[in-house]
């Protein structure tokens, strides 16, 4: 088996790197940085895999890359086909994570799966990588794929493998959490990174055991992320509210309560801001008819004086008045 290379430690593996084909252009030009940042960071872990020349050169997209220590977390979006192939004859013993966000990746018979896995839009796999694969997709394709050692999950994941909806409670709250982390780590400190790192690999377990401790503090803002990307997604469905928000995510209204205490709003209050400012935005939406009454009936408030109350409350406006501000 070939042999490592020595990087820089554990306090030195966190941060994100992007590449983004939009802006960088196309071929090695693109990908040289990105590679040096990944092999710095965490690249004696979890070696690159091999692209193929046509996917180098004519990549169309972006990818961008989170690093926690010993764990890392790579987002892929892309309008061309990506083709890999194992990077050398590393051993491995590490367990990868892939969560499909748009069209289809084929991993060419994982050690521990019978066959090819396929991993589609709004579903997961994660398997125990002893060693390297082939893999291809789509020429749409977005995709989340985590990295996490082999220790801590290695008993759950070696020789059987875990496929799923990405829509489960316990993936909706892995998936917000990794979001945020996406969104902060350049600002967290040693120790912030190291619990953010622990919570990950956490989660990754309630993934896999279909079930996350709701109780566990460390949890209670990716709770409370998952719950706002819920009602994000349904702000005109009359039958949004926290106790069906709560039902979705398999968790009591109190321990959604309580995941939002220590925010500056109840998730009621949060409910009512976001259907605001889309009812904001649709009244001042250019060649936009929609009446007041509209609106409100849209993002059921209970009648028009209610909608216009509110909506003046948060403006200071009323809808007419905010529908003929300037742009």
């Amino acid at each position: 088996m070939s042999s490592r290379p020595r990087f820089r430690g554990p306090s030195d593996r966190a941060g994100r790197f992007t590449i983004n084909a939009g802006s960088t252009g196309t071929g090695c030009g693109a990908w040289e940085p990105f590679v040096e940042t990944w092999n710095d960071r965490v690249g004696d872990l979890y070696p690159l895999p091999g692209l193929s020349a046509s996917t180098i050169d004519g990549f169309r997209g972006s990818m961008r890359s989170v690093t926690l220590q010993d764990t890392a977390v790579n987002e892929t979006w892309s309008s061309s086909p990506i083709s890999t192939r194992p990077a050398g004859t590393y051993e491995n013993d590490h367990v990868r994570l892939y969560v499909g966000l748009r069209g289809v990746t084929t991993l060419r018979d994982p050690h521990d799966h019978v066959g090819d896995a396929y991993v589609s839009a709004g579903t997961y796999f994660m398997h125990h990588v002893v060693t390297g694969n082939r893999s291809r997709t789509t020429s749409e394709i977005g995709k989340r794929v985590f990295f996490f050692p082999g220790d801590p999950l290695r008993s759950l994941v070696a020789g059987n493998p875990r496929a799923g909806r990405a829509t489960s409670p316990a993936a909706r709250v892995l998936m917000a959490h990794t979001t945020m982390v996406q969104r902060t780590v350049s600002d967290l400190g040693p120790a912030a990174t190291h619990a953010a790192r622990n919570a990950l690999l956490e989660l990754a377990k309630g993934l896999f055991l279909d079930h996350f401790d709701d109780h566990e503090p460390a949890f209670t803002p990716a709770l409370a992320q998952a719950a706002k990307d819920l009602a994000d997604a349904r702000l005109t469905d009359a039958e949004l509210s926290p106790a069906a928000i709560a039902t979705h995510l398999h968790v009591s209204v109190r321990t959604l309560q309580r995941a939002f205490a220590s925010l500056d709003e109840s998730f009621s209050a949060y409910i009512r801001r976001r259907r605001l400012e889309e009812a904001a935005a649709a009244l001042t939406a250019p060649g936009s008819r929609l009446t007041v009454s509209e609106a409100a009936a849209r993002w059921h408030f209970t009648d028009s004086s209610h909608f216009i109350r509110a909506f003046k409350k948060q403006y200071r406006a009323t809808p007419a008045q905010f529908a003929r501000r300037p742009v």
